[in-house]
C-alpha cells in the first residue's frame, strides 16, 4: 500500500473516517531528523508488507495541528491509531520496535491468516528458542548513544572531553 502524506487535520480526520475498522500508523518525522531519515525505508518496507493497514506520513513542520493533536514531542514517532482512537505508539528510530508493534496491532485487523512461522512436529528446529535475538545486558544509555545522529556523537566527545580536562586542571 501506498504511504500518504498528511497535511492537516482535515485530512487526516477524513482518512481516519473512511477507514473506522482498520489500522492506520502516522509516522511523525521532520526534514532535520537524522534518525527520521534512518527509518523511512523501514516504513516503506513495511507499508508494502502489511497491505491492510493504512501508512501515513506527517512533517511535523508542515502539520504543526497534526502533531500537537497527539502530543508529538520526539521525532520520529509512529502513533497506531484503530479508527480515531491511538492504541499505541513507538518513540525513536527503532525498527525492531516499529515491527513488533505493527505485528501486534495488524493482526488483530488481519483476515484471519497466520502470519508465523510454521514447524513440524518433532522437527529438530522446533526445540530452537523462540527469541532468536541474542540478550545483552547493554544499558539503556548505550543504545540510545548508538542511535545518535554523528554530529551529535562527537559533540558530546568534545563536551565530555572538556569536561575532563577541567576536572584534570
Amino acid at each position: 500500500m501506498s504511504i500518504t502524506h498528511i497535511t492537516s487535520l482535515y485530512q487526516l480526520d477524513g482518512i481516519l473516517a473512511k477507514s473506522s475498522d482498520k489500522l492506520s500508523v502516522i509516522d511523525f518525522h521532520a526534514q532535520w531528523c537524522g534518525p527520521c531519515h534512518m527509518i523511512a525505508p523501514k516504513f516503506e518496507a513495511l507499508s508494502k508488507e502489511y497491505k491492510n493497514v493504512n501508512f501515513l506520513k506527517c512533517d511535523v513542520d508542515a502539520a504543526k495541528d497534526v502533531a500537537s493533536r497527539f502530543r508529538v514531542t520526539a521525532m520520529p514517532t509512529f502513533v497506531f491509531l484503530n479508527g480515531s482512537t491511538k492504541v499505541d505508539q513507538v518513540r525513536g528510530a527503532n525498527p525492531g520496535a516499529l515491527q513488533e508493534t505493527l505485528r501486534r496491532h495488524a493482526s488483530g485487523s488481519s483476515s484471519g491468516t497466520f502470519t508465523g512461522k510454521g514447524q513440524r512436529l518433532g522437527d529438530a528446529s522446533s526445540t530452537a528458542s523462540a527469541n532468536p535475538e541474542p540478550q545483552t545486558d547493554t544499558p539503556a544509555i548505550f543504545t540510545v548513544f548508538a542511535q545518535l545522529d554523528p554530529k551529535v556523537k562527537v559533540l558530546v566527545y568534545l563536551v565530555a572531553g572538556y569536561l575532563l580536562l577541567s576536572y584534570l586542571s
